[in-house]
């Protein structure tokens, strides 16, 4: 896998990372130095240091979201410290600052209308392509991630006995900062949810998955719900293609950001107030910080100057301002 004159320090380096993060962040350490020794075997560079100039040119490769390159950057930064650690002068990048561009797609009432629509009347083919009580899998997923703004890895991860009927709660375990958060459920949501789990006959308090896929004990994948969600669309008549420059277009992850949406919409009307010592909705979300739920508001002009508004209301006080000098042209 490393063939590099780094390679024997780059298995070093993941044995170390192994034993002390987690297997996503192991393989995601794994995937950027296979970028990185593969970029040095490639580009003819035969120097044992990892110089400016490697590492600048390797950076250049990299594509995706600001926030993608510099998750990727700061791998090689942590192998460059970890080889000046052992005596081996390297190089360690500045890490790139992260561009706020991202911009959702919001759905509009009547585009989620449509997509519930076909989600209960999916167009299914022929049988021998489809895993068990799929026609009542998907539309499940989709109002779980509608209702509770719930990322889709959490949500296809939930076990029967996460979920406590008696407190309309939802325990997510898998979740994408391995933190474990208890979130409720609405009660319309709640003897929907009931009621799916009778049509299948998920036992009580037991440790059966919800949403079980091709495999025994293992859950739908994210990407069969994605593809699903997909020909959804289609027959709804969303363009999935049709976005600007920075917009994510219409995806099942829309959903989470038009309930986080709703949610701050709701509060205002309720005259809930949101400021700086109330984390209520980034709690919720799984979020750190607020700054982390600032991207789920970005107009797309789908909005309306009351959600503006009552995001702002909800955000005040998060930045302080400042006087920044600059040259009068």
């Amino acid at each position: 896998m490393f063939n590099s004159q780094f390679a024997d320090q780059i298995r070093s380096y993941l044995e170390l990372r192994k034993a002390i993060v987690v297997e996503k962040v192991y393989s995601q350490d794994r995937r950027v130095l296979v970028s990185l020794d593969k970029f040095i075997l490639d580009g003819g560079f035969t120097e044992k240091i990892l110089t400016e100039v490697v590492l600048s040119q390797w950076m250049n490769t990299l594509t995706g979201k600001s926030k993608t390159v510099r998750e990727k950057v700061s791998v090689a930064r942590n192998f460059a410290k970890y080889l000046n650690s052992i005596g081996n002068p390297s190089f360690v990048l500045p890490s790139p600052r992260v561009k706020s561009d991202y911009i959702p797609y919001i759905f509009s009432n009547e585009e989620i209308e449509r997509i519930f629509y076909y989600a209960d009347n999916l167009p299914i083919g022929s049988k021998s392509h489809c895993m068990p009580f799929i026609k009542l899998k998907i539309p499940m997923i989709l109002r779980i991630l509608y209702g509770c703004g719930t990322r889709l890895g959490e949500t296809v991860s939930i076990r029967r006995n996460d979920i406590d009927f008696s407190n309309g709660t939802i325990l997510l375990r898998h979740t994408k900062f391995e933190k474990e958060r208890l979130i409720p459920i609405h009660n319309s949501l709640l003897g929907i949810l009931k009621d799916y789990c009778s049509a299948l006959k998920i036992p009580d308090f037991s440790d059966a998955l919800l949403f079980e896929g091709a495999k025994e004990d293992k859950p739908i994948t994210t990407r069969q719900v994605d593809a699903w969600f997909s020909v959804i669309l289609k027959c709804a008549d969303i363009d999935q293609l049709n976005k600007e420059r920075y917009e994510r277009g219409a995806c099942i992850h829309c959903l989470r950001h038009l309930f986080v949406l709703k949610s701050v919409r709701q509060l205002e009307e309720n005259s809930y107030s949101v400021n700086m010592n109330d984390l209520l909705l980034p709690t919720y979300l799984g979020h750190k910080c607020l700054i982390d739920s600032d991207k789920y508001m970005r107009y797309t002009g789908a909005q309306s100057q009351s959600d503006l508004y009552a995001f702002e209301s909800f955000s005040q006080g998060l930045l302080p301002k400042v006087e920044v000098p600059y040259d009068e042209e």
